[in-house]
């Protein structure tokens, strides 16, 4: 039996990438009393992208940057630059799985937050094999 990518094996790869690759901290669940500016990692679908050859899992991410309350929005905007160029290094997942792609799928959103904080959505994609198909 082949052996699937975890979730939390996906979500702490993000966040470990954004970690090192920002001076932002990066979530799954934001602790109360946390103060912006911080990124939360939220998956939002898996699906079967099986293939000729493998067994894939296609794993959409959103990560929500949220920026200090300001009128200005230079500070998202810088935020929004240092997730995009951490996330140009791919993903280090456990070796039980391989990644085979991982796509930038763009800026779905930028809103004022009922606090006043700025909150932008970038979407990600990650093709995911979990093994490879035989004949008998």
């Amino acid at each position: 039996m082949n052996r699937q990518l975890s979730l939390v094996d996906l979500v702490r790869a993000i966040q470990d990438r954004v970690r090192e690759g920002t001076p932002l901290p990066c979530y799954d669940q934001v602790p109360d009393g946390t103060t912006s500016p911080f990124v939360f990692c939220e998956v939002v679908s898996i699906e079967p992208a099986d293939n000729k050859t493998m067994y894939v899992k296609d794993y959409t991410v959103w990560l929500h940057i949220i920026a200090e309350e300001t009128p200005s929005s230079v500070p998202i905007y810088q935020y929004i630059q240092q997730v995009q160029e951490a996330m140009t290094e791919d993903i280090r997942l456990p070796s039980y799985v391989r990644l085979v792609l991982q796509t930038d799928a763009g800026l779905q959103t930028i809103q004022d937050d009922p606090s006043g904080e700025k909150h932008a959505v970038l979407e990600y994609r990650f093709k995911v094999a979990y093994g490879f198909k035989a004949k008998f």
